[in-house]
């Protein structure tokens, strides 16, 4: 990604922690990130442009976090480093992840099922195997990951210690998926 295209996601992003979603007009990037107008529909073609963008760019960040977790010889080893990975993320990019849950309906599917294709895999070869409990992929995020997707929201509201709370977190993901 261009310097420049970097620079206007990073200003929305910050916007965006300043004053909500609503914070990000184009008058307000600009003045933030001293691009031009034109430069930021020339980069992201509109302001859903921008929020696409800065979706794709913290998702891709947050499963890149994830994917060392895969390498792990057992399934629960696995779960739970991917459990801890994905907290840990939130933790230290609270920005990106309180966009990424309050910015869903600007993800584009197709981009996101790719990115995560790697850990889905993983997934279902465990499951494939017996050594974790089969789910529908479907489940995957709102079930099994619930108990960590719900610590993150309250971790974002900040009435959460999400860092004492983590292990308990991934324990609780791997009781799901336990065969």
């Amino acid at each position: 990604m261009s310097d420049r295209r970097q620079s206007l996601l990073d200003a929305a992003l910050r916007l965006v922690e300043e004053g909500g979603l609503d914070a990000v007009t184009i008058a307000a990037l600009t003045e933030r990130s001293g691009m031009s107008n034109g430069s930021i529909y020339h980069h992201f073609g509109s302001r859903a442009g921008v929020f696409a963008q800065l979706y794709a760019d913290s998702y891709a960040r947050c499963v890149a976090a994830m994917l060392p977790a895969l390498k792990a010889e057992k399934a629960s080893e696995g779960v739970r480093a991917l459990t801890l990975s994905y907290l840990d993320w939130v933790m230290a990019n609270p920005s990106r992840a309180r966009f990424l849950y309050a910015a869903p309906d600007h993800a584009d599917p197709a981009a996101k099922m790719t990115e995560f294709a790697p850990v889905l895999a993983w997934f279902l070869d465990r499951m494939a195997s017996g050594d974790l409990r089969t789910v529908p992929p479907w489940a995957l995020e709102p079930v099994v990951m619930g108990p960590a997707h719900e610590s993150v929201r309250r971790f974002l509201l900040g009435v959460f210690d999400l860092a004492e709370a983590r292990e308990i977190v991934a324990d609780a993901v791997w009781a799901v998926l336990k065969p």
